[in-house]
């Protein structure tokens, strides 16, 4: 077939050999591997309806007829990536690709595709959908991006802030702002942890510094992209449970690898006859990047820093 000749895949087939179908199809499904019918797409849709979750979960979906003339993205096609696996298919086997999703067919960038492009957080895809939906009605959308990333393609986003407007798109760290309407907030990973404790410190104690922290400074959890602290650290049962809790990354540093930033912050001369670096939380912020917003909290065995990278 055109396809296996173009593709590095296997084709199933009733013509090839015997399988039982429903089987494989779940089973695609439990491990979110692409499926392509070559069928009717009632075909397909009557197999994968049983094992149908979300699009954020579902792999994509493709039905092909028979004579090779069309390419269907049938489901996930943003997330999955269906509708560039069709597109890309199409165009080696020589067919049409049939591409449904509304902001595609208007040459719009769906939300969701976006920010997983732009690896930026977000609450829910189901807050995506009115904003999707207005972006299809061709209305005005009021962008807030005070860091200049690269936007959505979109061309009815303004920057006058008309309270009349219905909608309004935030790509920030920022945790809560006043714009016009209903507001999605896009959060880019750009924070930076730096910490540090006295051995054994309780955890429960730096989680309520880190609320404090982000309340004060009015900033996202969403937006803290890693943390880290001092090599000796490594083994705090707080800093660890932090890491899992948040699901970042946990790094960590040896004192020579934080003192190139000792000169950019406020340090202790015990602190350094201790660990080896007069400062550990505002270092360790720096070292993973950007410059500091916070250069250091204090609250019961603990330090916190942050810093911000655009």
């Amino acid at each position: 077939m055109k396809l296996e000749e173009s593709l590095p895949i296997n084709i199933y087939s009733k013509y090839k050999e015997a399988f039982k179908t429903q089987e494989l199809v779940q089973a695609a499904f439990k491990e979110n591997e692409d499926l392509i019918f070559i069928s009717a797409t009632g075909i397909a849709v009557r197999f994968i309806a049983p094992f149908l979750n979300n699009k954020e979960q579902d792999p994509a979906v493709l039905v092909i007829d028979d004579q090779g003339r069309f390419v269907i993205s049938l489901c996930s096609g943003h997330l999955g990536g269906a509708n560039d696996l069709a597109r890309s298919i199409a165009e080696k086997i020589g067919a049409i690709p049939v591409i449904t999703t509304a902001t595609d067919g208007r040459g719009y960038e769906g939300l969701d595709l976006y920010a997983k492009k732009m690896h930026f957080n977000y609450q829910s895809i189901h807050d995506l959908t009115p904003l999707t939906g207005a972006m299809v009605d061709d209305k005005k959308i009021f962008l807030y991006n005070p860091y200049n990333f690269q936007e959505p393609k979109y061309p009815n986003f303004t920057r006058d802030m008309d309270p009349e407007i219905g909608y309004s798109l935030a790509i920030t760290d920022e945790e809560s702002l006043d714009l016009p309407g209903y507001t999605v907030y896009l959060r880019p990973q750009i924070l930076h942890l730096g910490l540090g404790c006295k051995k054994g410190a309780n955890y429960e104690e730096l989680k309520l510094l880190l609320k404090n922290i982000l309340t004060k400074l009015n900033l996202s959890l969403a937006s803290i992209k890693d943390m880290a602290s001092i090599d000796i650290k490594k083994d705090e049962v707080a800093f660890n449970q932090l890491s899992k809790d948040l699901g970042i990354d946990f790094f960590c540093f040896k004192a020579e690898e934080l003192s190139p930033f000792e000169d950019k912050v406020q340090g202790s001369d015990f602190v350094k006859k201790t660990v080896g670096v007069s400062s550990v939380s505002a270092t360790s912020a720096l070292k993973l990047g950007g410059e500091l917003i916070l250069e250091k909290e204090a609250y019961k065995g603990f330090t916190v820093s942050i810093s911000r990278e655009v």
